[in-house]
């Protein structure tokens, strides 16, 4: 009696490791900030660095949980990446408070003389009161947080920068400005430890009572206003 032979065991091919986002976080990053450093072309260093950060924080959740090799260059991505934004915001808000000095050293134009009753006089008095007390006014920015998960915040107007300490899951913080000229703010919160489960955290700038602007994101929510 003969007998079939055994055929071999069949070996399975070991996955690819998933490199591609934490490479791609790297790239991104690093030209971003190479871009960050040249004054107006450096707009453009705004979605590399924000695109660096997301893809290197999702690299890095990968190589913690073994499904990529390139922990080092994930780890790279996210701080070239957060190098290059902090100069972009750096450089904006350098930009909008020369334009704000320029707009302020023009000369204002002389008000052409009024001829009036001197009956009249008092009862015209509070009508051209009330132009100057408007100018006199000062404006008010409110920065508002919201966090879902453990996070740091960080917020900065003209050349004024204040880092936040970092705030716990479910809080809300905020800070009112007043000024004279509005200048460019900014506000980011970012989580200390990202999950990709975890909800958004939201940020908002609030100019003279009006909501300019209000931003949602896990990795990274960042509102700026540009007056």
């Amino acid at each position: 009696m003969s007998y079939a032979p055994t055929p071999p065991p069949v070996m399975q091919a070991p996955s690819q490791p998933r490199n591609g986002l934490g490479t791609a976080g790297f790239v991104l990053g690093l030209v971003g900030l190479i871009f960050a450093f040249i004054p107006l072309i450096g707009i453009v260093a705004w979605p590399l660095t924000i695109l660096g950060l997301i893809f290197g924080v999702i690299g890095l959740q990968r190589a913690n949980r073994g499904q990529s090799t390139n922990k080092g260059m994930a780890i790279a991505a996210i701080a070239l990446s957060a190098i290059g934004l902090v100069i972009c915001i750096i450089w904006t808000a350098a930009f909008g408070k020369a334009v704000n000095d320029t707009a302020n050293s023009l000369p204002t134009p002389a008000a052409p003389p009024v001829v009036a009753d001197t009956a009249a006089a008092p009862e015209a008095a509070p009508a051209n009161a009330a132009p100057a007390e408007a100018e006199s006014a000062k404006h008010t920015i409110v920065l508002e947080v919201t966090t879902a998960a453990k996070s740091n915040v960080q917020w900065s107007s003209g050349f004024t920068t204040n880092s936040q300490e970092v705030l716990d899951k479910g809080k809300t913080w905020s800070q009112t400005l007043t000024m004279d000229d509005l200048a460019f703010t900014s506000v980011t919160v970012t989580p200390v430890n990202f999950d990709l489960n975890s909800k958004d955290n939201t940020c908002k700038i609030i100019v003279d009572g009006k909501t300019v602007v209000e931003q949602s994101n896990s990795v990274g929510a960042l509102c700026t206003y540009q007056p």
